[in-house]
């Protein structure tokens, strides 16, 4: 019994257990192309037998399924339907984000655009358009898919830059080192050192990468369970005599929501 007037400690909040977490953990294995019984056990820290049960569970409720031929799990195309719509998927990183976007865009004057990479595909989630008439929108700045070749431009990048060493190089294996617009690195050594240097400084910036005659600023935001990124766009003539003043107010940005997401969405694998 508490009595009144007496102070009491905060809660300790415990670790989730059975059943659902073990499943949401296994799952969570499967996203990160852990397949066998024996790797996901070993990566969840569970038995063999935890995991088989599990597995079965998930088959029976159709959100994996297992391939006749080599006995290995899969997330089900039920589970993809999931995620096909991105914005109501991520509609909580958006309401985290939308205040500070908007004070961004006030602060800058130019687009705003929040960013996420899931897979090999590059998601634009949400912007908040400059309230200039000569200004750079979604429509004419949309991410596309890795497979087109477009990795270029300071808001792909800072995505990039956060994946580790092994999902990088995977990633470069599969995809066309090309870009569409103006000049970019191209080689596979110097891309990876100017990730690096992103991670280094917290930001990216490109000229005229994705779209002749806008400058684009970048900067990472961390705490989410896939990579996230904060871009400022417009056009360059304009943005130019501001960089260093956009690099501050984005950077201050970006730390604001990754604050504010921050224990809200569970670990990045």
């Amino acid at each position: 019994m508490v009595m009144s007037g007496q102070k009491t400690g905060p809660a300790k909040i415990q670790p989730a257990t059975g059943s659902i977490a073990h499943a949401a953990a296994i799952l969570v294995c499967l996203s990160k192309d852990i397949h066998n019984v024996s790797d996901i056990a070993r990566e969840c820290n569970f038995s063999k037998s935890t995991v088989h049960r599990v597995l079965k569970l998930l088959e029976q409720s159709q959100l994996v399924v297992q391939d006749t031929i080599n006995r290995q799990y899969y997330l089900s195309l039920l589970v993809s339907r999931f995620a096909v719509n991105a914005i109501s998927t991520h509609k909580r990183l958006i309401l985290y984000s939308d205040a500070e976007m908007r004070r961004l865009s006030s602060a800058s004057g130019e687009t705003v655009s929040l960013d996420i990479l899931s897979g090999m595909q590059l998601l634009s989630l949400h912007d908040i358009p400059s309230q200039h008439d000569l200004r750079v929108t979604r429509e004419s700045y949309r991410l596309e898919q890795f497979s087109a070749g477009l990795f270029s431009g300071a808001s792909v990048k800072v995505l990039m830059a956060q994946l580790d060493a092994s999902r990088l190089n995977m990633l470069l294996d599969i995809i066309k080192i090309t870009t569409p617009n103006g000049p970019a690195v191209t080689d596979r050594n110097l891309l990876l050192a100017q990730l690096r240097d992103i991670l280094v400084k917290g930001y990216a910036v490109s000229r005229g990468e994705r779209i002749q005659g806008t400058l684009c600023i970048a900067a990472p935001i961390s705490n989410y369970i896939l990579p996230v990124g904060l871009s400022v766009v417009g056009p360059e003539p304009r943005m130019q005599p501001r960089v260093k003043e956009i690099i501050i107010e984005l950077k201050a940005s970006a730390a604001r929501i990754t604050r504010n997401i921050e224990g809200k969405f569970g670990q990045r694998g």
